[in-house]
């Protein structure tokens, strides 16, 4: 019985070790699963981290977009990931739940029955070996975690993805500098080819770019176009065919260029510094005048003399008309577009009267390319005439005055504001008036004696009616120069010769040469002379008036025809009678 009993206990104990190794088995299978798919979750992750940091470095741009796509197969592998993970851990529990239960009974029943235990034994012994073997086939079938599979698919989903979302392109650069993003190689050989026209349009010569170009792969999003436009403004800027320089313009004209904005701002100040003096305060052109920073050419030439003479000169010229034979004033005026008035504000020194053919007159004054306006102030001192005050006088006559007690002219100093346009005053403003020195009154007599009929007018009328033959002034006479003292005035025989103004008859005969001859003497002292006359009409000593008939016309004296020669003399001296008449 006790032989029985150690060979049952050693059967029963051949049986618990059996499946004590089963279980073990069973475990180290279900911890190799687990460790299997540790590696392949571990293997996953180094896998995602490599992609994402491959994809931040080459794709930054794209990374929002592709986030979504990732979290989205992160989302859906979670719970087939967490699935396999519980079916792993559920299969080793009943491994080891069904050993221990095996054990246990396996012992109970062998000291009952050894044959039972045996066979038993042997049973649970099969059914340990077909549960190990079933989860050794899993781990054949699926050698590594499904996770990983997910993943390969998350992988080629993305892929298929990154290629619907995005375009491969190149970035250019040029001497190692980034310049833009080209679709491919052709269109960066276009782009040269643009560039090398641009450059010898701008520079009028033909022109090869050889800068060092490369390019580096890049992806775009799907349908965004590549700045080729900025490439190629980029590579024209980098062949230098333009420079900066600065620019003038005179009301939106640009006149030229210079390399910098001193050398214009002097030229300017050349212009304005005929104007310019001591007291002036302002100055400005009245043309909208701006220097301001260009782009031009690098093979620009600048020619500062030609743009300071196209500163300084006229943006149009004066106009001229010549007169010709028949041409009047008026006409030339009227042709131009003028007045009389304006014509003659143009030409001051031109008598209307008078026009001689060959004459110029201006009909139209330059028009500089720019006018400078100066403010200027200046103090000056103006003489404040003395007041006159009358005094009646019967013994004078009426119309006549006389100087009783003279009086002191006053001085003011005057500040003023001038403004002139081209140097020439257009405005005066007065700012302040000082008194210097206060004016005293002038008394002068005025008569109050009616004037007889004899009594001078104190204007002079013509003689007589007639041709003006000889006039006052240097004359070539008898075939030698001489200097002629009066006018003389062509009559017929006989012609009435009256008297310029009224006076007295203070000579009445023969004088040698000028013939028989009449000499009157004014109220003011201005003696006048009639000469060469047939027959005299008065006397010395006769009071007469203005216009009243003295004698008549002849040619006695020196004379080579019949006219009178009227003289004027002014304090023994002889005058020009046309200033008088």
């Amino acid at each position: 019985m006790a032989s029985l009993r150690r060979v049952s206990g050693n059967a029963a104990q051949q049986v618990k070790n059996h499946l004590k190794g089963a279980a073990h088995r069973a475990k180290a299978t279900t911890y190799l699963w687990k460790l299997s798919a540790g590696s392949v979750v571990a293997e996953y992750k180094a896998t995602a981290r490599v992609t994402r940091a491959a994809c931040k470095a080459k794709m930054a741009p794209v990374a929002a977009k592709v986030a979504p796509a990732v979290a989205a197969c992160k989302a859906k592998a979670a719970p087939a990931a967490q699935v396999c993970k519980e079916k792993a851990a559920s299969a080793a529990m009943v491994c080891s739940d069904l050993a221990r239960v095996a054990g246990v009974s396996s012992y109970r029943s062998a000291r009952k029955n050894w044959d039972k235990a045996s066979e038993w034994g042997k049973e649970s012994w099969e059914k340990a070996g077909v549960v190990a073997s079933r989860v050794r086939v899993r781990v054949d079938r699926h050698p590594v975690s499904p996770l990983l599979y997910i993943t390969l698919l998350c992988v080629g989903i993305g892929a298929v993805a990154f290629n619907g979302m995005y375009t491969k392109a190149y970035v250019a650069y040029v001497n190692g500098e980034e310049v833009g993003v080209v679709s491919s190689e052709e269109e960066l050989s276009s782009i040269v080819g643009n560039v090398e026209t641009r450059v010898a349009s701008v520079l009028g010569e033909e022109y090869s770019y050889d800068a060092e170009i490369t390019l580096a792969p890049t992806y775009l999003d799907a349908g965004t176009q590549t700045n080729a436009r900025a490439v190629e403004d980029a590579l024209f800027e980098d062949t230098g065919a333009m420079m900066n320089a600065y620019a003038v313009s005179v009301d939106g004209q640009e006149l030229g260029y210079a390399q910098t904005s001193e050398e214009l701002q002097t030229m300017l100040d050349n212009v304005t510094e005929p104007y310019l003096n001591e007291q002036t305060v302002e100055h400005h052109f009245t043309q909208d005048v701006e220097i301001y920073e260009v782009e031009v050419p690098s093979n620009t030439q600048f020619t500062p003399d030609t743009l300071q003479s196209t500163l300084s000169g006229n943006k149009e010229e004066a106009e001229y008309v010549t007169v010709e034979r028949g041409d009047t004033f008026n006409s030339i005026a009227e042709a131009a577009g003028l007045t009389g008035d304006e014509l003659q504000a143009l030409n001051p020194d031109a008598d209307s009267s008078q026009l001689t053919a060959g004459d110029q007159l201006l009909v139209k004054q330059a028009v500089p390319m720019l006018t400078v306006e100066t403010v200027v102030t200046e103090t000056y001192e103006e003489t404040i005439q003395s007041p006159v005050e009358y005094v009646d006088n019967p013994n004078l006559y009426e119309g006549t005055t006389r100087l009783k007690a003279a009086g002191q002219d006053g001085v003011e100093k005057i500040e003023a504001r001038i403004t002139c346009i081209n140097g020439q005053e257009t405005q005066r403003e007065e700012v302040s008036r000082t008194t210097v020195q206060e004016a005293t009154t002038t008394y002068m007599y005025q008569g109050t004696k009616e004037k007889p009929a004899t009594a001078s007018t104190g204007s002079f009328i013509w003689p007589l009616s007639g041709t003006i033959t000889s006039r006052f002034g240097y004359r070539n006479i008898f075939g030698s120069t001489s200097f002629h003292s009066g006018l003389d005035i062509a009559a017929p025989y006989g012609t009435q010769i009256s008297a310029a103004d009224g006076g007295t008859v203070t000579f009445a005969g023969w004088r040698g040469s000028y013939g028989q001859t009449v000499i009157i003497t004014h109220d003011d002292g201005t003696v006048t002379y009639y000469a060469h006359c047939s027959s005299l009409l008065v006397n010395a000593g006769d009071k007469v008036y203005q216009g009243q008939a003295i004698a008549r016309v002849g040619m006695t004296g020196t004379a080579t025809g019949y006219h009178c020669h009227f003289e004027v003399r002014v304090n023994g001296k002889s005058v020009d009678p046309e200033n008088y008449l």
